[in-house]
């Protein structure tokens, strides 16, 4: 369980990096993902990722909410409600739904840095910004994050300016723009999240509801 609820960040990873044009309307649509695991040390096993994440996900966003679906995987879906702020992580194959309150802070920013455009990834021209990162109240492990953002994805950050876990009211706060690749870059893996297709479209507000069924557990 203990192993479970490190893996969790992992599904948090999503989406929170914002562009700064006022004057862009923002972002609502779906964004389709591969995942890939690479293992640093040959004694970690990326199977336990993929049997977390999966290997393919669709992300939906519209106004600061967004859920993250995932296949064939333990968890089947991230769901963020930026009124609460909070997330939920949905089992696959259970009612019950883990939920964390996005108000309190799980890493601490050692350094940043923002790189403008590096790559181009699902036809758009992308930034990235790097975090070096240790847990709250630990001085170890020191991971790093790299979020690849396009400025023609915009956001609003004020949707997550209170959300301080995974530290994504600095990353919304300094992109303003959505993510195409994500990167956990930990001591034994790397584990990516990478845009392979971007649809515009408006989104019903029924995708982002909470269902009846689940029940739920508070993470601390």
């Amino acid at each position: 369980m203990k192993r479970l609820l490190k893996t969790i960040s992992v599904l948090l990873l999503f989406p929170n990096v914002l562009f700064s044009q006022d004057d862009l309307k923002e972002f609502e649509g779906v964004i389709k993902f591969k995942h890939k695991v690479i293992a640093l040390d040959s004694t970690f096993d990326v199977n336990y990722d993929y049997s977390i994440i999966g290997k393919f996900s669709e992300f939906y966003y519209k106004n600061g909410d967004y859920k993250f679906a995932n296949h064939d995987s333990y968890f089947k879906m991230d769901l963020f409600k930026s009124n609460e702020p909070s997330n939920y992580l949905v089992m696959d194959k259970s009612d019950t739904v883990l939920v964390l309150d996005s108000k309190v802070m799980d890493v601490e920013i050692i350094d940043y840095n923002i790189k403008e455009s590096i790559d181009t990834i699902a036809g758009y021209p992308c930034s990235v910004l790097t975090l070096k990162l240790r847990p709250a109240n630990s001085k170890e492990p020191i991971s790093y994050r790299r979020y690849y953002f396009s400025k023609q994805l915009p956001i609003n950050p004020f949707h997550f300016a209170s959300c301080k876990r995974n530290a994504y009211e600095f990353i919304y706060g300094q992109a303003k723009a959505l993510p195409l690749r994500i990167e956990f870059d930990w001591p034994n893996r790397i584990v990516v999240w990478e845009a392979y297709e971007v649809e515009n479209q408006k989104l019903n507000d029924k995708i982002f509801e909470k269902e009846s069924n689940w029940v739920f557990v508070n993470i601390k």
